[in-house]
């Protein structure tokens, strides 16, 4: 027993010593070993733990529990720029008033408007807007640091004829180097501009599909779908008219759907299609019902009718459009997703900032202070078949798909007037009362040509 207390009293000893010795050292090594956020403090059998170690040891320890700290830190950090990246990369680079003209971009063109597009004042009139152009305008930035360089090349040399500055700068006028970039640059700008108008057309041809395709699914269906189910003729047009509506706003950033539908879907099936994920899909699966639950072509045919046949093949044909509307929109969406590669875009900046940076090096021994207008003039030129080509490159947002949409339902809905149950009823009562000919449907005037009536 009198052993085991002289053995204590060294330990006794030691632990004010080990305290003091923490106490010294206030923001040291232990503090950083709790885990991050924690207010709990060592205790004695943690303080007796660290004054065990080496100071090698301590001072791993320490680092480790730096390392530690840091990389909490970073976690942290990364988790608060996901969740701002989307807004902060707005803020940085989009310019909301260049997204505002692109806007006015989505033209359609009448006879009118084509006649004037290829008019021979055409040339006059194109140089006189010369000063409203959204393209001048979208390229103010670069244009004006091509400015600043051609003017301070124009002042350096001036000021070098003085001999107020040394000669430094070497002349680079008839450079081969210079020169045999030119078609370096020229390549990469025909690249460039050709594919991403191959993207702006193929948007236009997939547009142009679903605005055929909803023609003739709405015929097959007003046609198909028995008179007697005039409630499903009228919700397959609507939702062939929500399908568009909903593909547009898929396709847009910005849009508001309800807005778009607010009136044109009964309240319950727009609340239908708001709840969705994926909009243009429901829509799709929507049709798909209508067709399944529709008699096509009616009830229990003759085999000597000539639509004896026609039940199945029908609902095939009429399927088919719809794997057309999904191609369409897995094609579009592909568009809008993958732009052309970023390598392509950024080195063709690259090129013609260095290239158009070192121009007016080489214009000055000719052209004197007229470096300054004619590197702009180049500049623009240059810079307008690249500002062209990335405006076309992401096609949705000028392409004028509200007068698609409204072509689409204004099309659906005359053949739903024309040729719609209601619509053959309501024709076949006017004709009783001695209505003219123009108010009967297609089915009225085979009819009649049968029976040879039309020729009376």
């Amino acid at each position: 027993m009198q052993m085991q207390l002289q053995a204590a009293q060294p330990l006794a000893a030691a632990r004010p010593a080990v305290l003091a010795g923490s106490a010294a050292r206030p923001s040291a090594a232990l503090p950083l070993r709790q885990p991050l956020g924690s207010s709990r403090r060592p205790g004695r059998r943690a303080l007796h733990v660290a004054a065990a170690q080496s100071p090698q040891e301590q001072r791993n320890a320490i680092q480790r529990s730096r390392l530690d700290t840091m990389s909490r830190i970073d976690d942290i950090f990364d988790e608060e720029v996901k969740e701002l990246e989307s807004n902060l990369v707005t803020e940085l680079v989009a310019d909301d008033w260049k997204e505002q003209d692109r806007k006015k971009l989505r033209a359609v063109f009448d006879f009118d408007r084509w006649q004037r597009h290829r008019s021979s004042n055409r040339y006059f009139r194109h140089m006189i807007g010369l000063t409203t152009s959204r393209t001048l305008k979208w390229m103010g930035a670069p244009l004006a640091y091509v400015a600043t360089v051609a003017v301070g090349v124009g002042v350096y040399h001036t000021a070098a004829e003085y001999g107020i500055v040394p000669e430094v700068i070497p002349e680079i006028k008839n450079n081969p180097i210079f020169n045999l970039t030119n078609f370096a640059l020229a390549n990469l700008l025909v690249l460039t501009t050709n594919t991403a108008y191959q993207r702006f057309d193929e948007a236009r041809k997939m547009w142009g599909l679903i605005v055929n395709r909803s023609r003739d699914m709405t015929r097959q269906a007003l046609g198909y779908i028995p008179d007697d189910q005039p409630e499903l003729q009228e919700m397959f047009c609507r939702w062939v008219v929500a399908y568009g509506r909903s593909l547009q706003c898929h396709l847009r950033a910005g849009e508001n759907l309800e807005r778009e539908l607010l009136g044109k879907l009964p309240p319950k099936e727009l609340q239908a299609l708001l709840s969705s994920t994926h909009r243009p899909n429901f829509c799709k699966q929507v049709l798909a019902e209508i067709l399944r639950r529709a008699r096509l072509p009616g009830d229990l045919p003759a085999p000597t009718a000539s639509t004896a046949n026609v039940k199945a093949s029908a609902f095939v044909r009429m399927d088919e459009h719809l794997t057309v509307f999904a191609d369409v929109t897995g094609g579009c969406e592909r568009i809008l997703r993958t732009p052309v590669p970023l390598s392509y875009s950024r080195h063709t900046s690259r090129a013609l900032t260095i290239w158009l940076t070192f121009m007016p090096f080489s214009l000055w021994d000719k052209c004197g202070w007229y470096t300054v207008p004619v590197t702009l003039l180049i500049a623009f030129l240059l810079l307008g078949i690249k500002e062209i080509g990335l405006t076309v490159e992401e096609p949705f947002s000028i392409l004028p798909l509200e007068r698609i949409c409204d072509t689409i339902e204004g099309n659906v809905w005359e053949l739903h007037s024309a040729h719609s149950a209601e619509a053959s009823g309501e024709a076949r009562r006017k004709r009783q009362q001695g209505g003219a000919t123009a108010s009967m449907d297609a089915e009225d005037l085979v009819g009649l040509a049968m029976t040879g009536q039309l020729t009376a």
